[in-house]
C-alpha cells in the first residue's frame, strides 16, 4: 500500500492495490486525529435522532500504541454479514491460502470474491464448512470451534465471535460483534498481512490475512463507508439485515492505516442509517490527512 508522500517522504511508494505493507514504518498521529472523537460522537448522536442506534470505534493501526477512540458503547450486536471475513480466513487456511483449489463446491476464490464482495450468503455458507474440510483442515469438524479458536489466537472469539451459518436454524449460539473487537480483529488481520505478528500470536499466517485484505478491497457493496471516499482507499465488509446496519473497515489515508467499525440498527433493510456511516468515513479520512490509493 501507499502512504502519503507529504507525510513520510521515506514512506512513500507507489499504490500497489494491496492492503498489506510489509515495510511498514510507524506512524505519529497526524494533527487532525484530535477532530475524530468528535465525529464518532456526532456520528451516534445523528443516528440517535434517526432512531437508530448507533456505535463506532476508529484505530489507527499504524500509530505507535494503535490509538482507538470509539463512542456509542460496545455492546454486542448480530454479526450479520460482517463474520463472513472470518468465514474466509478460516476456509483460507484450511485449503492452505490457495485460491486456486478446487474444493468440491468449487474454486476458492470464486467462493471468497461471492461471500466478501457481493455477500452471497450460499458462498459463504461454503466457506464456513470448507473452514474443517480441507487439505490443511483443524481436528474438529464443527465450524463454530474451528473459528472461534483462530479469533481466540488474538483473544477476540467473544468479541468477533462465529456462531454458525446463514441457514437460519436454531443452534443456541448467534455470531455476535462489537465495534472495538471489530476494528482489533481488523488491525490483526492487517498485521499479519504486513508480517508483523509476533510468532505464536498472529491472528493468521501473512498469506492468508493478504488475500482476505485484498478482496475486501474488490467490495461492491460501497454504500456505507467507501460511499464518499475514493475506490481503492477502502476495504470494507457490510453487514445488512431488517435490523442491522455494520460496516467494518481498512482505510489507507495521508497519515497511515486506519481501521473503522460501524455496528448499528436498523428499522428494515432499505432504513439504516447509511447516510451517518458515509459521512462519518468521509470526515474522517478528512481529517486524518485525505484518502490515498492502497
Amino acid at each position: 500500500s501507499a502512504v502519503g508522500a507529504a507525510t513520510s517522504p521515506t514512506a512513500s511508494s507507489p499504490p500497489d492495490g494491496r492492503v498489506a505493507d510489509p515495510l511498514r514504518l510507524v506512524r505519529p498521529l497526524p494533527a487532525g486525529w484530535v477532530e475524530v472523537g468528535p465525529l464518532v460522537a456526532t456520528a451516534v448522536a445523528d443516528a440517535a435522532d434517526a432512531g437508530h442506534e448507533l456505535a463506532a470505534c476508529v484505530m489507527a493501526i499504524d500509530s505507535p500504541d494503535e490509538r482507538v477512540v470509539c463512542a456509542g458503547g460496545d455492546e454486542p450486536r448480530y454479526a450479520a454479514s460482517v463474520i463472513k471475513v472470518a468465514y474466509a480466513v478460516g476456509a483460507l487456511e484450511a485449503w492452505e491460502a490457495d485460491p486456486s483449489a478446487q474444493t468440491p463446491y468449487g474454486r476458492l476464490g470464486d467462493l471468497l470474491e461471492a461471500a466478501i464482495t457481493v455477500s452471497d450468503n450460499d458462498a459463504a455458507n461454503v466457506l464456513y464448512d470448507l473452514s474443517v474440510d480441507g487439505p490443511a483442515a483443524p481436528d474438529t469438524t464443527d465450524p463454530v470451534t474451528a473459528l472461534g479458536d483462530i479469533a481466540d489466537r488474538v483473544g477476540l472469539a467473544d468479541q468477533f465471535h462465529t456462531g454458525g451459518a446463514f441457514r437460519y436454524e436454531w443452534t443456541g449460539d448467534w455470531s455476535h460483534v462489537t465495534p472495538l473487537g471489530s476494528v482489533r480483529y481488523l488491525a490483526e488481520l492487517v498485521r499479519a498481512a504486513d508480517g508483523r505478528a509476533p510468532q505464536g500470536e498472529a491472528l493468521t499466517s501473512p498469506a492468508v490475512a493478504r488475500i482476505v485484505l485484498d478482496t475486501m478491497l474488490a467490495q461492491e457493496r460501497r454504500w456505507k463507508l467507501p460511499d464518499r471516499l475514493p475506490a481503492g482507499t477502502v476495504a470494507n465488509k457490510t453487514g445488512e439485515t431488517d435490523t442491522e446496519s455494520h460496516d467494518i473497515a481498512v482505510v489507507n489515508t495521508a497519515s497511515g492505516r486506519y481501521a473503522i467499525a460501524v455496528i448499528a440498527s436498523a428499522d428494515g433493510m432499505s432504513n439504516g442509517p447509511d447516510e451517518v456511516t458515509a459521512d462519518l468515513g468521509h470526515d474522517v479520512v478528512t481529517a486524518l490527512g485525505g484518502a490515498v490509493r492502497f
